[in-house]
């Protein structure tokens, strides 16, 4: 199972990854531009889309880990 996951930032209108400065600093309520669409994207509701992702994302890591081990045991 990776270790690490990175799990990307996206424009909730047309599905870019969000970008900005690295000296840049966001909090709740604050709009994002996207560089892609110029549509302003509220920080809550990305970092919400994200959090889902990442969750899916060990969910299903998970799953493929425990279904090999289980399938090892049986052998």
């Amino acid at each position: 199972m990776e270790e690490n996951f990175t799990i990307e930032v996206l424009c909730l209108f047309c599905h870019s990854t969000l970008t900005a400065d690295e000296d840049m600093e966001f909090e709740s309520g604050d709009l994002i531009k996207c560089n892609s669409c110029g549509e302003m994207n509220d920080y809550d509701s990305v970092v919400e889309v994200a959090k889902e992702k990442a969750v899916e994302k060990v969910k299903t890591e998970v799953e493929e880990e425990l279904s090999k081990t289980f399938n090892n045991l049986f052998k």
